[in-house]
């Protein structure tokens, strides 16, 4: 798909090249009916720019990258109809507060490059320790998490918002320790803190969030972004909730040994209690 190709080669793409790519990505289905020209005056680039960056990802020209592009639009036109602005049932809030949230997974797709995932993936496959953490509406995510991570093999354990607790966590950090802060918050917080004080210590952090501004993003080494953008008033969590499924499963996957012997353990223990 364009968005895997366009992921793949991004870091290493030209400031022309990433103008058509981040058009692209941020508004793909005007993008599917565009000619070369069209969407070459829109980022303000030569239309052999465009070809060639089509070319760049792989795909033999630019209307083979386009056709990508349309599959994808018809897929979601296709997934269901989303109520108008106008209709104000329960039923179509709740169609546009999926249609939104779908979009948030799209994002979250777009922005979290291949590059980041691999080197995110193998911080957590090397760590000593992992320790998790989470404030507000994330705190029972970021549980979840880590006994997903614990029972998929790694060494990660949940700390809980009391300050003692992450004091005593905290204690004796080594360099690959990686410890992660979920949050929906944009400004001050626990996690924020505790991030920071993690960073200066020498050990890995991870943030995991809605906001690419919010302070908990800017106090971490690497950011897991996950978009909460919804119109109502509480934070939308199935973006954070969807991308962390997807790490865990991930590396559930890479560990299937430890997962697998697990399961055998358990289902002999129950039998036993059985």
């Amino acid at each position: 798909m364009f968005r895997e190709q366009i992921r793949k080669h991004y870091d290493h793409l030209s400031r022309s090249y990433r103008l058509v790519a981040d058009f692209i990505l941020s508004d793909y289905r005007t993008a599917a009916f565009m000619t070369a020209a069209a969407l070459a005056d829109a980022v303000d680039v030569d239309t052999t720019t465009v070809v060639r960056f089509a070319q760049r990802l792989g795909y033999p020209g630019y209307p083979e990258l386009i056709e990508d592009i349309q599959q994808q639009v018809k897929l979601e036109l296709s997934q269901g109809y989303v109520a108008a602005e106008t209709e104000d049932t329960y039923q179509a809030r709740v169609q546009r507060f999926v249609s939104q949230d779908r979009n948030n997974l799209e994002k979250a797709l777009a922005h979290n490059s291949l590059d980041a995932l691999e080197t995110m993936f193998d911080l957590l496959r090397a760590a000593p320790r992992i320790i998790v953490l989470g404030e507000s509406y994330s705190a029972p995510l970021a549980e979840s998490f880590a006994q997903m991570l614990h029972d998929a093999g790694l060494p990660a354990s949940y700390v809980s918002g009391d300050v003692y607790e992450r004091a005593r966590a905290l204690v004796h950090l080594v360099k690959k320790d990686v410890v992660i802060g979920l949050t929906p918050l944009e400004g001050p917080s626990g996690v924020a803190r505790t991030l920071a004080f993690a960073r200066s210590e020498g050990a890995v952090t991870l943030a995991c969030t809605p906001s690419l501004s919010s302070q908990a993003a800017r106090a971490a080494e690497h950011l897991l972004y996950a978009p909460g953008e919804v119109a109502g008033g509480l934070p939308s969590l199935t973006g954070l909730y969807s991308i962390l499924m997807a790490v865990t499963q991930t590396l559930a996957v890479a560990q299937m040994e430890t997962p697998n012997k697990r399961t055998e353990e358990i289902n002999r223990i129950l039998q036993k209690l059985s």
